[in-house]
Order: structure tokens, then C-alpha cells, then sequence
């Protein structure tokens, strides 16, 4: 999960971000104490998952720059972080998905991501539909670890290190994982989900289900593209 901190208070604004860190959910965490850098730098990275707005700043309030992320088609969760909740009617407006109330505890922020991954989950259906010798079904994206094609035959594998068998262009297959923004292709044969590396070497990938995937020289952008999202 990719998020986004906006708090004029830097202090309180990093020490979300190691909450957040030691909450137990995957997340990474941008920090911001100006909200027009937080929108300028929105505006030119479109792969938030949520954000965390601080509602009292004097530049531009947290009310104010939720309006501005919607107006630039953000979709996703907005949290609140506040001191009291007397700001409800206006977030209703922007479609808040949740207040955190100051002072802030690892409590408090591990039931707010625990709401949010489960929000994410329920509402992330994008998917591949796979046509095998027996059965058609939908499986989907965040359910996949990686691809491979050898000889012509398709190997979708699983987060549960399951593993799906399909006849298929590989191309076709490609532009659909490709078109989803959290595919890469490292290798002629492969095609990994970037949510589920763990690792990147000079010249392997470790997957979070084991797996070790090659990167081939050929797709030296992919590298820069996992280093970016590892970053984030």
C-alpha cells in the first residue's frame, strides 16, 4: 500500500510514518508538512493508495486539499488526522474514509490500516480471466505472484504458490497485466507483480512466495521501474 502524509508538523508527520511502519500491514509512506507539495507531487505519482491529511495547516487546510485531490481524480481512502471531530460535515463531502485522533498510538493507526487494507481488498477487483482445459475463471490481480510462458503454455503463479496452466498468446496476456500498472516485464518470460517482490539482486528477483525470477538485461527499465515502487 502506497501513502501519502500531509502534516505541517513534521514531528507528528514522521512519527505517523513509523507507525505506520510498525503497524504489521506492507506500506510505504511519502511525507509532506507542505500540502502544495503533497499536490504537486500527487499530480505526477497516480499509484496512491490512500492518504493521510492533517485537517489544521496554514497554508492550505487538509479539508481544503482533500477537495483539491478529488478535483484531480483521486479515488481512493482519505484519513483525517485531527484533534476532535468537528470537521464531519465537510469531509463528508470529500468523501473521508476515516478520522485519527491525535495523540496518535500504533493502536490507533493499526486499526485504521487494518480498515483500510480490508477496503482495498473488498474493492480491488481487477482481474485476469483464464481459460484452461477444464474450466474458465476470473482470477485476480492481486492474486497473482508472476507469469511465465514456456513453449506456447502460460503459468500463471499464485501468491499461495499455486499454480494455473493456460494456452494463450503471451502477448495478449501481457497487455492486460501491463495495462493494470502493477505489472513489470524483467524477462522474456516473465512478468512479475511489483506488490509481491521482496527482493531485487543484480540479477534475480525473490519473490514474497519463494520464487526467484531472473531479470534479463533485455528489460534493464524494468530495474528502474522496482526501484521507484520500492521506494514509494
Amino acid at each position: 500500500m502506497n501513502i501519502l502524509i500531509c502534516d505541517d508538523m513534521k514531528k507528528d508527520a514522521d512519527r505517523l510514518a513509523i507507525l505506520i511502519a510498525q503497524s504489521g500491514f506492507e506500506a510505504q509512506t511519502k511525507v509532506f508538512v507542505s500540502p502544495l507539495h503533497a499536490l504537486s507531487y500527487f499530480r505526477s505519482n497516480t499509484d496512491i493508495d490512500a492518504c493521510f491529511l492533517d485537517i489544521i495547516m496554514p497554508e492550505m487546510n487538509g479539508i481544503r486539499l482533500a477537495e483539491k485531490l478529488r478535483e484531480n481524480k483521486f479515488t481512493k481512502d482519505i484519513v483525517f488526522i485531527t484533534t476532535s471531530n468537528d470537521f464531519a460535515s465537510q469531509s463528508y463531502q470529500v468523501q473521508a474514509f476515516d478520522y485519527l485522533l491525535k495523540p496518535l498510538t500504533v493502536e490507533k493507526v493499526s486499526n485504521i490500516m487494518g480498515k483500510l487494507k480490508k477496503s482495498r481488498e473488498n474493492t480491488d477487483e481487477a482481474g485476469l480471466p483464464v481459460v484452461t482445459q477444464s474450466t474458465t475463471r476470473f482470477v485476480l490481480f492481486r492474486d497473482i505472484s508472476h507469469v511465465e510462458v514456456i513453449r506456447h503454455i502460460v503459468y500463471i503463479k499464485l501468491r499461495d504458490k499455486s499454480v494455473i496452466k493456460m494456452y494463450a498468446v503471451f502477448g495478449n496476456v501481457e497487455e492486460q497485466l501491463l495495462a493494470d500498472g502493477r505489472f513489470v516485464r524483467c524477462h522474456r518470460s516473465f512478468i512479475v507483480n511489483l506488490n509481491e517482490i521482496m527482493t531485487m539482486g543484480k540479477k534475480e528477483l525473490t519473490m514474497k512466495n519463494g520464487s526467484r525470477i531472473p531479470i534479463s538485461r533485455g528489460y534493464s527499465q524494468a530495474k528502474g521501474k522496482i526501484v521507484d515502487w520500492m521506494l514509494k
